[in-house]
């Protein structure tokens, strides 16, 4: 079956770990979707008298999956936004909360006459990592969404009544051409030509007796990390930071159409470990520095994500 035909799809969960009747699914606009369930089985550590294995014994299961993007603005990835800071849109700001937000991925393999589907429900969004790298112009910046989920079905056919909806709106991918920092850190007129953002929910599978399938997933701590790489143009680029500077401000806005950007900002961020490159006798000295997010009083959240900025 050739990969170009296949079609990756979310819907958002009412109940955790189950789809809806009559899903109103989101095309992703996904680059591909990697990962896979992981049901394993060993031989049985019982002894026999010819050596060979006679019997075997099933684990837990778990059913991690990726999914990478081209950094978009459209209705799937808001799903899967969610999932990731566990909350939902009050209108078009997103925060970090505690409130699980599950969906099903499909995933249409294109089979002629007859398609295979696999389902997984009960996701949630373990991870995101955001990548705007130092190419540059003409490199859409990415978007990794790390999945864990409840269970995996296979069908030959579309759940009934299921309507997929184009992605809404279909802009062109943004690079980092497209990225202006408000306020990097307080550095003067950064020049800023490499960007990687990371959430993580640091999520658990749950298993008890009767299934090998988890029966929820539990939220871990909540971490929001990067680095950022500028041009050397002073001095206070670096030395600054050679202490861990607290108390500073990310903000940054991200996307080429008017009403149709994404605002991110952290209002309480930790920077240290800088780190000055030598690209020898042609190039650019780099700096590199390392940023962390940490609870914001005013805003009662460590990250605000604001949607549809002009």
């Amino acid at each position: 079956m050739d990969s170009a035909n296949k079609q990756s799809a979310v819907i958002a969960e009412v109940t955790m770990g189950t789809t809806p009747a009559t899903p109103a699914f989101k095309v992703l606009r996904d680059i591909r979707v990697s990962g896979a369930p992981d049901r394993p089985a060993q031989r049985s550590p019982e002894r026999s008298a010819n050596r060979q294995a006679a019997n075997m014994v099933s684990g837990l299961a778990t059913f991690p999956k990726q999914i990478e993007l081209p950094f978009v603005r459209d209705a799937a990835i808001d799903i899967l936004l969610t999932s990731v800071m566990g909350a939902d849109w009050s209108t078009n700001v997103l925060k970090v909360g505690s409130t699980k937000m599950p969906f099903t991925l499909e995933e249409r393999y294109e089979g002629g006459a007859t398609d295979p589907y696999r389902r997984l429900a009960g996701c949630l969004c373990n991870s995101l990592a955001i990548n705007f790298p130092m190419a540059g112009a003409g490199v859409p910046g990415t978007m990794s969404f790390g999945i864990m989920a409840m269970a995996e079905t296979a069908a030959t056919s579309a759940i009934a009544s299921s309507t997929y909806s184009t992605p809404t709106p279909y802009y062109d991918p943004v690079s980092l051409i497209d990225v202006t920092f408000t306020d990097l850190f307080s550095i003067s007129s950064p020049k800023v030509v490499g960007f990687q953002m990371a959430f993580n929910n640091n999520l658990r599978n749950k298993h008890a007796h009767g299934s090998a399938s988890p029966f929820d997933l539990g939220f871990g701590q909540f971490d929001v990390t990067g680095q950022v790489q500028l041009y050397f143009g002073q001095s206070s680029d670096y030395s600054t930071f050679m202490t861990r500077q607290t108390g500073l401000t990310l903000d940054l806005t991200i996307g080429s159409v008017t009403n149709y950007k994404d605002k991110i900002q952290l209002g309480t961020v930790d920077v240290w470990n800088p780190n000055v490159d030598d690209p020898g006798a042609s190039g650019e000295h780099v700096v590199t520095l390392n940023f962390m997010g940490r609870y914001d009083t005013s805003d009662a959240s460590a990250v605000v994500w604001t949607r549809n900025v002009a």
